[in-house]
């Protein structure tokens, strides 16, 4: 196999265009507690979330190999682009990252690694099949991250602990909401595979506004989280907040609206637009602790090369080679562009 092949399954592995979101939320835990003085704090706070983010992609699709096998067979381990010693290998290594960065910042960071990766592990190996609570445990892992990051700036200071835990719960409903969204284009696949999401539990229309729901509760959490943080007297948190809503309702309301049976294309550009909405949402946080210029000096290039990924590859990482050329024609007739 050549070193291009090769290169290109771990690419695809770590599928760059979810790549940046984590570390930001990481980073915004840190921001808000106050490490602006110390960068070393804040890089850890960025560096360990995201090695767990890549960790968990890899030991992810070494978890999934049979269920990919058969419904998704282009992908790089069942593809044969990528070995699953490979892929157990390159998993654990960046375990190890994320383990030796939390226990450089001590007892408190070490602990929320666990827990991340207990919550990988387990979401991978045992929930992912199982309705709700698969989501709910992977939709942790966002909370894990921005608490992480509060963890590796220092001592928190009098007052931060309510609007963190606020933070924490808005980012944990969201990544919920955003995953159960993912479900819903993988819906045969799921259920001749044996997976008991919730839209094969339940139906395509409860997973639909039950992830309405999750998002109206996050939108919500996040403006209490704002009051709580004095956020009202800097207009960029609420702006921020209003836009992710705004982004957040392009990416559902079509989904709502064929509720009944979203076509796969559907569901997928869906999350392909919260998926940039969720750095939005992010940013907010760095905005408060750090300000709107290093808010929007992370934000526009890692959308921007958030977007161009999910352009360049997603589709044909999602649903192969030629299924993509046929959403690639659908989004060309129907005026939404090709990704």
């Amino acid at each position: 196999m050549s070193i291009g092949v090769a290169l290109r399954a771990h690419v695809e592995t770590w599928r760059p265009y979810t790549l940046w979101y984590v570390g930001l939320v990481g980073l915004g835990g840190a921001a808000l507690v106050g490490a602006d003085g110390e960068p070393w704090r804040l890089v850890a706070a960025w560096a360990a979330p995201t090695a767990a983010w890549l960790g968990g992609h890899y030991l992810g699709d070494w978890f999934d190999r049979d269920l990919d096998a058969g419904s998704k067979p282009h992908r790089p381990i069942p593809s044969g682009r990528l070995g699953l010693r490979t892929a157990l290998v390159c998993g654990n290594a960046c375990i190890a990252v994320l383990i030796g960065l939390a226990l450089a910042g001590g007892w408190r960071t070490t602990l929320a690694a666990v827990l991340g990766v207990f919550g990988i592990v387990a979401y991978s190996r045992w929930l992912k099949a199982r309705g709700i609570a698969g989501n709910l445990v992977r939709g942790a892992l966002g909370a894990v991250a921005l608490l992480f990051g509060a963890c590796a700036a220092g001592p928190w200071p009098p007052g931060a602990v309510a609007p963190l835990l606020v933070l924490a719960a808005v980012f944990w409903l969201h990544d919920t909401a955003s995953n159960l969204v993912g479900t819903l284009r993988d819906v045969a696949g799921d259920r001749a595979g044996g997976f008991r999401t919730l839209p094969v539990q339940r139906g395509l229309p409860f997973a639909v506004w039950t992830a309405v729901g999750l998002y109206a509760a996050v939108i919500g959490a996040a403006f209490v989280a704002g009051a709580l943080l004095g956020a009202g007297g800097r207009p960029a948190y609420p702006v921020t907040v209003g836009v992710a809503a705004v982004l957040g309702v392009v990416a559902l309301a079509p989904l709502v609206a064929h509720r009944a049976d979203p076509p796969v294309v559907l569901s997928l550009r869906a999350h392909e637009v919260l998926v940039v909405e969720r750095l939005v949402l992010a940013s907010a946080a760095v905005g408060v602790g750090l300000g709107v210029g290093w808010q929007l000096g992370l934000l526009v290039p890692a959308a921007a090369l958030t977007w161009w990924t999910q352009t360049a590859m997603r589709t044909r990482h999602e649903l192969g080679t030629t299924r993509a050329v046929a959403v690639a024609a659908h989004r060309r007739v129907h005026g939404e562009g090709d990704s």
